[in-house]
């Protein structure tokens, strides 16, 4: 059976090529594949030093009021979340 009149064509599905989506066949540039996907979620390096310094210094703020025994009940929280203030840049 023949039908008459125009015949819809499929809708061909989106690509994902990396972090850059394209409808159809398109392919991106080769200029917009070489940049690569964007570092929105990067912390700039001056960032991550001030976070292992603050950090540094929570733990060592914590550590010493550990070793004083009255406080350690302080200062052990406070050693820990220095220390994940150190590795929180590491993602």
């Amino acid at each position: 059976m023949v039908t008459k009149g125009r015949v819809a064509e499929p809708r061909l599905a989106p690509e994902r090529l990396g972090n850059l989506q394209t409808s159809g066949g398109e392919r991106p540039s080769a200029e917009r594949r070489r940049q690569g996907p964007p570092a929105s979620g990067d912390y700039g390096l001056l960032w991550r030093i001030a976070l292992v310094v603050v950090g540094f210094g929570v733990a060592m703020v914590g550590w010493l009021l550990v070793l004083t025994v009255i406080l350690s009940f302080l200062g052990l929280p406070l050693f820990i979340v220095g220390l994940a203030l150190m590795q929180a840049q590491e993602r």
